[in-house]
């Protein structure tokens, strides 16, 4: 009886020891696979900050700018002009032939009737060119027209401080014709220019005076004539 009791105590024990030994397999490997569940990583932003954060708009980064839509010019043919700046083979022709009146003139001191029967007695073309030469020494812009022949009463533009002004150039032997001033204002009307320069190698009359105060246009002539070929600075009024 003895050793019976003993094998059941015995048997006991290891039932007892066998149900401890798998209780304890099942909580170990329940801690087991709950460590080694991964984490998510904890916020670098403080909770009250990410609050904070979360509350404020989004800015959205603005598209690149689009390329600009190309215009279209259309170029326009320039107007006809009928003027010249730079001076053709005729012209400059006519252009020496007037510089050699021009050193014959001041080449040594020329009395006024000398140098009017001079400057009458040259071609009317090159006379022109004498004049706008004279005028170009004036530090005036000069433009000449593409002919001398139908230029409508006009022998030359001349820029003065930004101003157009007309000339018209009469190789006079006698008096004026109050004709030629009529005519020579109807142009300075036509081209809207601010004046003229009515220069003539004769004689001035009454009428025609009366006419250029009228039209408010400069006379050249006499020995305003020679002073300004001679190179005399020339003012002008207005």
């Amino acid at each position: 009886m003895e050793i019976l009791g003993f094998l059941l105590g015995l048997g006991c024990l290891i039932l007892v020891a066998w149900a401890i030994s798998i209780l304890g397999g099942l909580v170990f490997g329940r801690k087991r696979r709950h460590q080694n569940r991964p984490q998510e990583p904890p916020s670098l932003t403080h909770p009250e900050i990410q609050e904070r954060n979360s509350s404020q708009p989004t800015i959205t980064a603005p598209p690149p700018p689009s390329a600009p839509p190309r215009r279209v010019v259309t170029l326009r043919q320039p107007p006809v002009s009928t003027r010249v700046r730079l001076p053709s083979s005729r012209h400059q022709q006519y252009i020496r032939l007037a510089e050699r009146v021009l050193k014959r003139l001041r080449s040594g001191e020329v009395q006024l009737p000398k140098a009017l029967a001079i400057l009458r007695k040259m071609n009317p073309y090159a006379f022109e060119e004498l004049l706008l030469t004279c005028c170009h020494e004036q530090g005036w812009r000069i433009e000449r027209n593409f002919r001398y022949t139908g230029d409508g009463g006009l022998d030359g533009r001349v820029t003065i401080a930004g101003r157009l002004y007309l000339i018209q150039a009469k190789r006079y032997r006698g008096y004026i014709n109050p004709k030629h001033i009529r005519d020579f204002d109807q142009v300075i009307q036509g081209e809207e220019a601010c004046g003229g320069f009515f220069i003539h190698t004769g004689r001035t009359g009454e009428l025609s005076k009366e006419l250029l105060r009228e039209y408010q246009i400069s006379l050249i002539s006499g020995q305003r004539l020679v002073d300004f070929v001679l190179g005399q600075r020339f003012k002008i009024l207005g």
